[in-house]
């Protein structure tokens, strides 16, 4: 009965049948070490799932399968380590140019990934059952009352239960967020003395509304700093990575992201034809490296578009015709019930601002030199640029994909990006005269809030929204 459980929760999310048999060994070894026991796969085969995702799609059952591959990947990197593989990690937001050439350097003998992003999208999206990992940091050195980032929390919950080994070096991209650097340092500290980090920084000094990425001196600044990184990386791990690797991955990179921004407009149809929360999903490999590759998130993304046309000359949609549509800073994409809930009150939460492209960032980069092509990609996302710029960017995507208004918050556990919301609120709203909408609460953890108590906050939302469309 167990058995036939895990078989049909891997049918669902895309694998075939004659692969099943194979596969179920490993991915029953790989449940039992992340916590998940029969009663929770069938919660997520029976409700969860099917309650948020499009799994009658063929494309979004080969995305789940892709994160599920992923994460059973990751239980398996303490058997990678004492084989002697390399183990490199890192944490997002992130260029993950760099592992990416890596892995094509190196292949079998180096490991990449975030473990706690991979986790943390991985246990709640699809499981809702990433409270343990919290549980087991909170209780151990991390205080639930400081609000850390559950991100944080899950690294070092992943290493105290022995899901994750030490790595060779953790590349801590501290673009974004300066928890994540400390947090690494308490891991080491409080934890595991062999715990390896480089950090990655850049210093938040623009003046308001400078277009970063045509500041010649901030692409050489970045670029130098990320060569540095690089360098420090494989003299760790003892692989010399050619610059045309580089280049090489730069072009699959803009290559995929080039689709997803195809994706991102058949989902602007009217009426909206998916879910946000699968154009978010689609984001994934682009902010975290798979060490099992894209190409397979490039099959699903390419199914998927082949479905989403069909559904757009059906005119099929998961709302009624001219639904108004939304958009967040990031799409909360491991908390499937947000976006939900705004679909049964009539709105999409459609689009996510650092995943929705620009026209700029559609462009190419300027420059022959890996690093400073990875370094002006970084400067055009407007999870790292100063607050200006950002709005700069949010108005012109509200304007290209006909957006209706702006649902900020679910930052505000972060010293950063929490108090920037207020400022970007502000500024948005005023440029565009659309609502814009801020919801306190936590992106990647509910514990503090649920679909009860959000509710009446959504469906408010959602009537403003309906009525200012009218």
């Amino acid at each position: 009965m167990a058995n036939k459980i895990h078989e049909d929760f891997l049918k669902m999310v895309g694998f075939e049948d004659d692969e099943i048999p194979g596969y179920l060994p490993e991915w029953r070894n790989a449940s039992e070490k992340l916590g998940l026991g029969d009663e929770d796969v069938a919660f997520a085969l029976q409700e969860w799932i099917p309650a948020h995702f499009e799994v009658q799609l063929r494309g979004v059952r080969k995305l789940l399968g892709c994160l599920i591959r992923e994460v059973v990947d990751l239980t398996k990197a303490n058997a990678y380590k004492r084989e002697g593989t390399k183990i490199v990690y890192g944490i997002m937001p992130a260029i993950t140019h760099y592992y990416y050439a890596l892995k094509l350097t190196a292949e079998d003998r180096i490991y990449v990934s975030f473990p706690d992003y991979f986790l943390t999208v991985v246990m709640n999206a699809l499981f809702h059952k990433l409270n343990p990992y919290l549980e087991e940091a909170e209780k151990t050195g991390v205080p639930y009352g400081c609000r850390h980032c559950a991100l944080n929390k899950t690294r070092y919950a992943a290493r105290r239960l022995g899901i994750i080994p030490s790595p060779d070096v953790n590349w801590i991209w501290g673009f974004v967020c300066d928890e994540g650097p400390k947090t690494d340092e308490f891991i080491q500290l409080y934890h595991d003395p062999t715990w390896k980090t480089y950090i990655t920084r850049i210093p938040h000094d623009q003046p308001l509304g400078t277009v970063e990425d045509e500041v010649v001196e901030r692409v050489e600044y970045l670029a130098s700093q990320m060569r540095d990184g690089f360098q420090f990386v494989q003299d760790v791990t003892g692989f010399h990575v050619p610059e045309d690797k580089i280049a090489g991955i730069t072009e699959s990179w803009q290559r995929y992201y080039s689709k997803l921004a195809e994706l991102y407009r058949l989902l602007a149809s009217d009426p909206q034809p998916l879910s946000g929360e699968i154009g978010g999903l689609f984001f994934v490999p682009l902010t975290a490296p798979f060490n099992t590759g894209l190409e397979p998130m490039e099959s699903a993304l390419d199914t998927t578009i082949e479905e989403v046309k069909q559904r757009v000359a059906r005119k099929e949609g998961i709302m009624p015709e001219g639904a108004p549509k939304l958009m967040a800073f990031i799409m909360p994409v491991t908390l499937p019930w947000i976006p939900k809930m705004f679909e049964q009150n009539g709105v999409g939460l459609t689009f996510g601002d650092i995943y929705l492209p620009s026209k700029k960032q559609l462009l190419p980069p300027r420059y022959d030199d890996p690093f400073m092509a990875a370094a002006e990609t970084w400067l055009k996302r407007s999870s790292s640029i100063n607050t200006g710029y950002r709005a700069q960017l949010i108005c012109e995507k509200m304007e290209t994909y006909g957006i209706d208004g702006l649902v900020l918050g679910f930052f505000d556990f972060d010293r950063w990006i929490g108090s920037d919301h207020r400022l970007l609120a502000r500024m948005v709203e005023e440029q565009t005269s659309k609502p814009v909408f801020y919801i306190e609460g936590d992106i990647w953890d509910d514990r503090d809030y649920s679909p009860e108590a959000l509710r009446t906050r959504i469906e408010s939302i959602c009537g403003i929204v309906k009525m200012r469309k009218e």
